[in-house]
């Protein structure tokens, strides 16, 4: 995972810093340099450059994206009951991971990324390093947990029942484990300024990142590209790839068991009054959504991944720096991109995230509706049916439009 270290050294400085003649005799510095002109040097080097901004752009929208997405996914489901199904729970705990970790660490992976410098000191390295670890763990974690779940309901309904208390402590687990996994960070993580000559001192080009010999880096960083990325991709195509062969062969196993089959007519699901290929319908458009998930996760946590594996074994070696920059903060912005992207595949893929969606932006809106009734040339009347539990939550919405 690694997201957020920074490794650079002075030498990343232009050379065309180099005095021309008269200060060559006692140099300080490989630019002889006073140290007023090194530090201004510095300064250039930390302040962003021109092909930056386009990147410190797209952290920012994705950070606005990703904040008010996932905000509004534990929004849904905590204003309506209907939707606390056993998989909605493993989705709301996947975006409070997402939502920590674009809260926490998205913009001071942005801040060192781009000044190449690590501002917030010791603590916040330990800190940040351990809290961005926990939540990409809890993140692969929650898919493999949803992906196990929806496997033993669709493949083997009748071994296993989920029920939401069960759920509830598979969550427990979840963050019990990730924390596990990142406490290794928590405690060697720490800051390393660069070594200046003489006593000349300054915060700029400080590093964050884990403080141990490099071969153990590398070897804990292989550990997780094992235990959180290819061992959990693998469960997954495993088990969606079972699911889906039984829910397009429409060869569920217990479905006489769990239905009511009338000659002529469609079988019903007791207590639902929902036929069986309804149900078939549902679960195969919610495996196409959760399978759409995994694939955006393999593929945005792919770059970063790789990235670190060719950093520690020095395999990634190019001869222009703003390249090598350039890659790494995008192989950094990817995994920030799939916790943003989430709610909006989530969005467009489910109907009932969709209207829950609506209804949020509407409790939102609502002081503006009231204040600003008329809209250009025409007016609009908005009217909710009250539900049982929430005063802005609706179960239909009626829009009337008409012109005057």
């Amino acid at each position: 995972m690694d997201v957020m270290s920074v490794n650079v050294t002075v030498d990343s400085l232009n050379g065309t810093y180099n005095d021309s003649g008269d200060n060559k005799t006692n140099c300080w510095n490989e630019y002889c340099l006073t140290e007023e002109e090194y530090l201004d040097a510095i300064k250039d080097h930390v302040f962003p450059r021109a092909y930056e901004w386009p990147i410190i752009i797209v952290f920012t929208l994705t950070f606005i994206l990703g904040l008010v997405g996932n905000f509004l996914v534990v929004y849904a489901v905590w204003k309506n009951h209907s939707m606390r199904t056993v998989t909605n729970v493993f989705i709301v705990n996947l975006a409070l991971g997402d939502f920590m970790v674009i809260l926490v660490c998205l913009p001071s992976t942005l801040i060192s990324d781009v000044s190449q410098t690590w501002f917030l000191g010791s603590a916040l390295c330990k800190i940040l390093i351990f809290l961005q670890n926990v939540s990409v763990s809890v993140s692969v974690l929650t898919l493999s947990a949803i992906s196990v779940e929806r496997w033993y309901a669709i493949c083997h309904p009748l071994a296993f029942k989920s029920t939401l208390s069960r759920a509830r402590n598979i969550i427990i687990v979840i963050w019990v484990v990730a924390a596990g996994v990142a406490l290794p960070e928590l405690i060697v993580s720490d800051t390393s300024p660069y070594n200046y000559p003489g006593s000349f001192q300054t915060v700029y080009l400080t590093k964050c990142g884990p403080a141990w010999m490099e071969w153990k880096q590398t070897y804990y960083q292989i550990s997780l590209v094992i235990a959180m990325y290819v061992g959990p991709l693998v469960l997954m195509a495993l088990t969606y790839t079972n699911i889906a062969v039984v829910l397009w062969r429409n060869d569920i196993p217990g479905q006489a068991e769990m239905g009511q089959y009338s000659k002529g007519k469609k079988p019903m699901i007791e207590g639902k009054g929902k036929s069986q290929e309804d149900k078939v319908q549902s679960r195969r458009k919610a495996a196409k959504m959760l399978i759409t998930i995994v694939i955006v996760f393999a593929i945005c946590y792919l770059p970063v991944h790789l990235f670190n594996i060719l950093r520690y074994f020095k395999i990634l070696v190019t001869s222009n720096a703003d390249v090598t920059a350039v890659v790494s903060q995008l192989s950094h912005w990817l995994p920030y991109f799939n916790s943003a992207l989430n709610p909006v595949i989530y969005n467009f893929m489910s109907a009932k995230f969709r209207k829950e969606f609506k209804l949020a932006c509407y409790c939102c809106l609502r002081p503006w509706y009231k204040t600003n009734p008329r809209r250009r040339d025409g007016t609009f009347t908005m009217t909710f049916s009250n539900s049982n539990y929430s005063n802005c939550h609706t179960e239909e919405v009626t829009l009337t439009s008409f012109k005057d």
